[in-house]
């Protein structure tokens, strides 16, 4: 008896130490204000998914930086909180063979709160995290009236863009946007920005998901993408809805846009189209004002899409077609 209880005694203890050595990752990085001073103490935190449990802990030290206790690989989610700032997220996937993990800097944005009176009202939170999903409400931000999902994006913690109307979110290229699981126009994240309307999104959803490649062939080859998934307003995705914005000029200038929309159960149907000839390289709507190349006369440009998707349980059907039209007007006078 006194034998096979050693024996079970050895067992344990060599199955402990085989789990503990999975713990080999460490996560470091440093935390800044927007002014770039250091977050002293700041709280940060390695959530593990799905569950959100936390996986590891530290507080940032006197110049901000940290260094996570070792985890295991796997999915996780960072979390940096301070008082007087914005909470920031960041989803990270750590693979087994690396053993260490910079996030670089990382700056926190002031949350400024200005009260005219006292009112208690509920708010939305600006982003939760589910299981390997952020998710931001819509509602939770201000935008002007009409504007576009650009002006939303910008205004989304760890969202970057760039003069290229390129996106960045905690770090990551945006490769696709989405509308309720279905890509749009072919995931173009550049039309998606310009054309759709605030006005219609819920909620907004950032992940990554598998490479088109290994979703065909179930392969798994560590190639990810990170998307931006839209979910529409309850009653706004069961009929029409769209919008138009038109502008004038002298000499015969304009410029105008227009989005149409047509979704029923699964089944989406969209047209968007614009034209100009004041070398408005893309309106993007809402105020955030059209872009202007910097160029020695004036382009006409016309786009019209047609964006088409539907679903059933044996079926998936999508697809996308745009036409584009440039025309240049330059005129010169010499001595």
């Amino acid at each position: 008896m006194k034998k096979i209880i050693t024996g079970m005694a050895l067992l344990l203890v060599t199955t402990l130490s085989a789990f503990s050595q999975t713990k080999n990752i460490t996560v470091s990085g440093r935390v800044v204000e927007d002014t770039k001073e250091p977050a002293i103490q700041a709280t940060v935190q390695l959530l593990s998914l799905p569950d959100s449990a936390q996986a590891s802990g530290t507080a940032t030290t006197a110049q901000g930086y940290f260094t996570l206790p070792k985890v295991s690989a796997g999915k996780y989610v960072l979390k940096v909180s301070y008082i007087g700032f914005k909470n920031q997220y960041l989803p990270m996937h750590l693979y087994a063979t690396t053993t260490a993990k910079n996030v670089g800097t990382l700056t926190l944005e002031t949350d400024a709160v200005m009260l005219a009176e006292a009112v208690v009202t509920a708010e939305a939170p600006q982003v939760q995290v589910v299981e390997d999903t952020l998710v931001y409400n819509s509602s939770a931000y201000r935008t002007p009236e009409g504007a576009m999902l650009e002006e939303l994006v910008k205004k989304l913690p760890g969202a970057e863009i760039d003069d290229e109307g390129n996106v960045k979110i905690n770090g990551k290229d945006l490769s696709k946007i989405m509308v309720d699981g279905k890509e749009f126009f072919g995931g173009d994240v550049k039309t998606g920005l310009k054309n759709l309307p605030v006005d219609m999104i819920d909620k907004l959803k950032t992940y990554d998901k598998k490479s088109d490649l290994a979703r065909i062939t179930g392969i798994d080859d560590g190639e990810e993408e990170t998307v931006l998934d839209l979910t529409v307003k309850k009653g706004m995705n069961q009929g029409w809805f769209g919008n138009a914005d038109v502008a004038g000029g002298t000499e015969d200038r304009y410029m105008g846009r227009f989005m149409l929309n047509r979704f029923v159960d699964k089944t989406q149907v969209s047209v968007v189209g614009s034209a100009n000839n004041v070398n408005d390289q893309g309106f993007s709507g809402g105020g955030g004002g059209p872009r202007w190349r910097r160029n020695n006369g004036l382009t006409a440009t016309k786009m019209l899409g047609v964006n088409f998707a539907t679903q059933t349980d044996k079926l998936e059907l999508g697809g996308s077609a745009r036409y584009n039209y440039q025309d240049g007007d330059i005129a010169s006078i010499g001595s």
